[in-house]
């Protein structure tokens, strides 16, 4: 089938809305229709050459279902190979990475099937490239669950989220199984997730859960993270409350007067692991020291943990971010002892 026609394919939406996760109906030549953020789309399978943007986790649940030789490219920096291999034993250093800002003939370039990118990533339109963009060059495209807009009608302008975090990564990993022709290992990947996340509901909770402050970068103000954003699922899962449960969004910027309302019991730092050997000491720095937080139960109690951002955004990464913090909090003497540890050492 010529890019052509799978892009005429592609762009056949059946209009209904589902609530559910994912969904397939294979058709002739090898044409399948999937739910994408509500929508049903049909792509030709499986795909040849993948370009994953918008975030590290993202690219690891790829990598999960086996999709390794498919990658074309991607946008992961460096600083988060080491942890793709220890996490999924797969050696990601070979393969061609996007630089930042992404653009459309940096798309085009790598002849790819398929784009996978987000609504709060690559195509919000900041980065000048869009759905429409990928399409008219005859490449189809794919949404992250997790940014699914709340009402399409609204364009950019609509909230984000349509499904709890579990269940968006749930319809990512049967639906990349389903593109890439690795369905069975999409069913492993399934099996284990629930696996894990049940050992996690089933482990020892404390009379209270701590209350954490998720804390990504700070200015003028603190980029954190509401309830439908992963770290929701992560916190939840470990057996913790998110401070900024009752915002309505995934990622969103609260002022620093908000977060001193909020007074947390730990707070979970992200770890870019950027080029800059100081950002996470910084960070730190500015925990201790700004006038919100520096008297805060947290740091005053040096309860401050420390986690990859790879491991927080949608992806199947997210399950060992629960692990590792449900570990951390009970190191702390926030919870009982369990056992859990995560598959990896991160501290």
């Amino acid at each position: 089938m010529s890019k052509a026609t799978a892009l005429a394919a592609t762009l056949s939406l059946s209009g209904l809305l589902l609530a559910g996760c994912g969904s397939d109906a294979t058709t002739a030549e090898g044409n399948t229709q999937i739910e994408n953020c509500g929508e049903q789309a049909t792509y030709d399978v499986p795909v040849q050459r993948l370009i994953a943007t918008s975030n590290s986790a993202n690219i690891g649940t790829l990598l999960r279902v086996g999709a390794i030789d498919q990658i074309a490219a991607m946008s992961l920096s460096p600083g988060n190979d080491a942890l793709m291999n220890e996490l999924f034993d797969v050696d990601v250093s070979d393969v061609p990475r996007l630089q930042s800002p992404i653009s459309i003939e940096s798309i085009v370039g790598p002849d790819p099937d398929l784009l996978i990118g987000s609504y709060s990533g690559l195509f919000s339109g900041s980065s000048g490239v869009t759905r429409e963009d990928a399409e008219g060059q005859g490449i189809a495209t794919y949404v992250i669950s997790d940014s699914c807009r709340q009402d399409s009608a609204a364009g950019s302008e609509s909230k984000l989220g349509t499904m709890g975090p579990w269940d968006a990564l749930r319809a990512d990993i049967e639906n990349y199984g389903i593109l890439t022709g690795h369905e069975d290992k999409a069913d492993e990947a399934l099996a284990e997730l629930e696996e894990r996340l049940a050992a996690l509901e089933a482990a020892p909770q404390g009379d209270a859960a701590p209350r954490i402050l998720l804390f990504d970068s700070a200015t003028t103000d603190v980029y954190t993270s509401g309830r439908n954003g992963p770290p929701q699922g992560i916190i939840d899962a470990a057996g913790a409350e998110n401070v900024f449960a009752e915002e309505d969004t995934t990622w969103f910027r609260a002022s620093w007067e908000a977060v001193t309302a909020k007074d947390p019991d730990a707070i979970l730092v992200m770890d870019y692991r950027s080029d800059d050997p100081n950002e996470v000491a910084s960070k730190i720095e500015t925990i201790r020291t700004h006038a919100a937080l520096k008297d805060s139960e947290a740091v005053q109690q040096d309860r401050i943990i420390v986690l990859p951002l790879a491991l927080f955004t949608s992806g199947y990464g997210n399950i060992e971010a629960a692990e590792q913090l449900r570990a951390g909090l009970e190191e702390l003497g926030l919870l009982p002892e369990s056992g859990i540890t995560g598959t990896i050492d991160l501290r």
